[in-house]
């Protein structure tokens, strides 16, 4: 596989989309385990549960986004 190009408007767009997977990904857990708590009645647990999944979502997508970049400067 061949190493993308360097650009700053490509490093640019990098580092949005990263951001907008953390973010998105953050609120997903939230609001996802808000609403299970509210449906079985558990506090805490099922937001604890779901922001830690969904931050292992989010961190995968970006390690998955970031893979082209890494690796040997020729």
């Amino acid at each position: 596989m061949s190493k993308p190009e360097k650009s700053p408007y490509r490093a640019m767009a990098l580092v949005s989309v990263i951001s907008s997977y953390i973010v998105v990904c953050t609120l997903a857990g939230v609001y996802s385990g808000l609403w299970l708590d509210e449906r079985f009645d558990t506090a805490p647990l099922f937001l604890i549960v779901s922001i830690f999944t969904w931050l292992g979502v989010a961190f995968y997508a970006v390690f998955k986004t970031i893979q082209p970049y890494l690796g040997e400067d020729e």
